[in-house]
């Protein structure tokens, strides 16, 4: 048997109970809505965790980027939904062999976008659906208006190759507190709903699939009428930013990075093997990257490549570490920690139990 104690560092470790016990949460806030969830596996990359979502009553996989799209057929899942613009023949093509073994769907919102695909799939013979995409102030893809939305719908219509059959909608997500967060999903889920009825009303009665919702805003917009499904991911593992937003707290945290104290040049500083190559990086501005799960009020107050510093804040008590001693590090973002390792270690109190290849690590095209 092996404990964690016996584990190399740095390495991203799973709480299985924790894992387990957010799938179920979400499961349980969704269920009285009768909305599906098609939860993003971008947030984990891993066949198990995948799995777990699917017994824990998903409906399907969401995933970011056509490779990940591969790894997650290659590995037996199907009907899988590519929340983002597949753009480029090389794309297209690579697509087109996942079509030949389950349907996958993709987002549009371009003219160019939707010529480029229809010319490509309609030369192999395939039709794929796509998902138009409506901007609902995340400020990245997504077309700017109901008008845009009719103009592209109406182009779509007389293309071979592909077929609307959705709209989604992706808000900013990540706002503070639970009534800013219920705004937002009962916006985001209405920005798509309308854009689907103003579809529909056009003649183009195909749309069916309605999707809106990240972790935070996910069981408010499934409150929305009109939504078929939402697409949290986040929510299996929790993270800093999650519990800085008062949607989780740490002891919901399930993705942590184990580490090891490796120098102490300081009274009040100590350095650890986990950098931002093992953090993945994201700061948010903080200044940060992370806090210790046991000392949460210490922070990762800096990081190079293979260090991270903890200068021990002058308000906080010492933790009183010392070299060799192993810390558990709660990360900004846990969604980009898994494409950093090659392994997630699950982990059940201090036992490992299981060890869980990353399938879809550095599938980001």
């Amino acid at each position: 048997m092996t404990f964690v104690e016996d584990l190399d560092t740095p390495v991203p470790v799973v709480d299985v109970r924790r894992l387990e016990a957010n799938i179920a949460r979400m499961a349980g806030r969704l269920a009285p809505t009768g909305v599906a969830h098609r939860p993003h596996a971008k947030a984990h990359k891993t066949r198990e965790i995948a799995e777990h979502q699917l017994r824990g009553g998903a409906a399907g996989l969401t995933v970011a980027k056509v490779g990940e799209a591969e790894a997650y057929v290659a590995a037996g899942f199907e009907d899988l939904f590519i929340a983002y613009p597949v753009v480029g023949r090389t794309k297209l093509l690579r697509l087109i062999k996942l079509l030949e073994r389950t349907p996958v769907s993709f987002t549009i919102d371009s003219a160019a976008g939707a010529r480029g695909a229809s010319e490509v799939l309609e030369r192999s013979g395939h039709t794929a659906d796509v998902v138009m995409e409506i901007e609902a102030g995340a400020g990245r893809t997504g077309v700017p208006d109901i008008a845009a939305a009719l103009e592209l719908a109406s182009l779509v219509a007389e293309l071979p190759g592909i077929r609307l059959t959705g709209v989604m909608a992706h808000a900013p997500g990540y706002v503070p507190g639970l009534d800013a967060q219920r705004a937002m999903g009962h916006d985001e889920g209405a920005i798509a709903v309308h854009a689907a009825q103003a579809l529909r009303a056009a003649g183009h009665t195909g749309v069916t699939f309605v999707t809106a919702g990240c972790t935070p805003t996910s069981p408010f917009a499934a409150e929305v009428p009109g939504v078929t499904h939402v697409r949290a991911g986040n929510y299996v593992f929790y993270d800093r930013k999650q519990v800085q937003l008062g949607v989780a707290t740490l002891d919901d945290c399930a993705l942590t990075v184990l580490a090891t104290v490796v120098s102490r040049p300081r009274p009040r500083r100590y350095v650890v093997d986990a950098g931002i190559k093992a953090l993945a990086g994201e700061d948010y501005g903080w200044g940060t990257y992370g806090v210790l799960l046991d000392h949460p009020e210490v922070p990762i107050s800096w990081a190079a490549e293979e260090h991270g510093v903890i200068n021990v804040p002058d308000d906080v008590a010492d933790p009183g570490l010392h070299i060799g001693d192993r810390v558990r590090i709660v990360p900004n973002h846990a969604c980009g920690v898994p494409n950093m390792h090659d392994e997630l270690v699950a982990i059940d109190g201090e036992r490992v139990v299981d060890t869980w290849r990353v399938i879809a690590r550095g599938r980001v095209r």
